[in-house]
């Protein structure tokens, strides 16, 4: 009996010891642990997106730099131009007429350098050679009726010195009114200045020409004067007939060793100048009368025509728009300062806009301006992305979104 109480105590505790090892495994005993994998990084695109417009590569608005009526338009809104074409005419007729006389004024110091170069002609030369001759023979004259004359002045004597002022009053005249010619000015075009393509050599020899015809007049008025005061004057008239032709005498001397001598330095260089002067003056005229012409600066587009003809316009009024629509890109208008540092040049982007849904255009960063802006508070840039595959629907000034990818 007693033996059989052992046992079933034995098995109890055998039971019991089991049921606390299953317990100590399930809630008491340590666990191994389970090694956690190393986290895995994924490479993703990180874009900036901002708004902007589209804009043709190239535009300007063009503008007389003077002002005037317009004659002539030679374009439409929508016309393709090429480069150098002509787009809009002002009228031009007092343009060309300053280019006239301009062109006139050259050509006038053109031929008195070219006769300063080439020299005298013989036929001058001979002409003046008979002019010195004429003048030693009325001195020569003048001589021996001043040893002739040994009394009182006569009818004859009065009669004779009234002539020789009326000739000299004549040659007067002839000289002043050569001169006159000589000196006579063309005012440049657009400009305070003056071409006076006669001065130098002509300009001398014909102020020396009215200097002995003035001495001449004054030697015969004297000598008239001298004559009607009574017979004790007529030698004073004879000497001052022959104080006159002496002058005659010396300047035709003058004018033959001049023509011998040639051009001397000086006037050769001055009338270089005036064919300068004149030459630059053809070319500001020629200039004004060429803007009177709109001319295209490169191949495009007319995107907006803002005159008719007959109209006038001011100086620097835009009228024309232009635009090369072949290529172009998208500016960027609210990209904050927090987003530009990490913007470069060449990184690529996607465009999209609300004319076109379902169409992403690609693009490229070209430009970053290094100025900001403050737009409605907000600092920001402007980024320029070209538009790598343009579609034939987009239009001057659409709305686009563009997203820079920048890693």
């Amino acid at each position: 009996m007693k033996s059989r109480q052992l046992i079933i105590m034995a098995f109890g505790v055998v039971v019991l010891s089991a049921i606390g090892f299953a317990g100590y495994q399930q809630f008491l005993a340590p666990t191994a642990e389970t090694p956690t994998p190393a986290p895995q990084i994924q490479a993703t695109d990180e874009v900036i997106a901002a708004q902007g417009f589209v804009l043709p590569t190239r535009s300007v608005d063009l503008a007389f730099r003077t002002g005037g009526r317009v004659a002539e338009v030679l374009i439409a809104e929508g016309d393709q131009v090429k480069q150098g074409q002509a787009l809009i005419r002002l009228q031009d007729d007092e343009l060309k007429a300053a280019v006239a006389q301009a062109q006139a004024a050259l050509d006038v110091a053109r031929a008195n350098l070219a006769q300063i170069e080439a020299g005298a002609r013989a036929e001058e030369i001979a002409a003046a050679e008979a002019g010195v001759r004429a003048a030693q023979a009325q001195l020569s004259a003048a001589v021996a009726e001043r040893d002739r004359l040994t009394g009182g002045a006569t009818e004859a004597a009065i009669a004779a010195a009234q002539a020789r002022l009326a000739a000299a009053l004549v040659d007067q005249k002839i000289a002043q009114d050569n001169y006159d010619k000589v000196t006579q000015c063309f005012s440049v075009p657009n400009s305070n200045d003056e071409v006076c393509p006669g001065l130098g050599t002509p300009e001398e020899q014909a102020r020396a020409a009215l200097k002995a015809a003035n001495d001449a007049v004054a030697a015969a008025q004297s000598a008239l004067d001298d004559a009607t005061k009574g017979a004790g004057k007529q030698v004073q008239a004879a000497q001052s007939n022959v104080a006159a032709a002496t002058a005659q005498r010396d300047l035709a001397r003058a004018r033959l060793d001049q023509l011998q001598a040639g051009a001397t330095a000086a006037q050769l260089d001055a009338a270089k100048a005036n064919v300068a002067q004149a030459q630059a003056a053809v070319d500001a005229a020629t200039a004004a009368l060429n803007e009177a012409t709109l001319i295209a600066p490169f191949d495009g587009s007319i995107a907006q025509l803002n005159v008719e003809a007959g109209q006038v316009v001011g100086p620097g009024s835009p009228i024309v728009s232009l635009a090369d629509q072949s290529a172009w890109i998208v500016e960027t208008d609210d990209l904050s300062e927090v987003d530009v540092v990490n913007v470069k040049i060449a990184q690529s982007a996607s465009i999209t806009l609300d004319a076109l849904p379902g169409v992403t255009l690609n693009g490229t960063v070209t430009a970053i301006t290094p100025r900001a802006q403050t737009k409605r508070g907000d600092v920001t840039y402007t980024v320029t992305v070209r538009v790598d595959d343009a579609d034939a629907r987009l239009r001057w000034g659409l709305t686009a979104q563009v997203e820079i990818k920048v890693r």
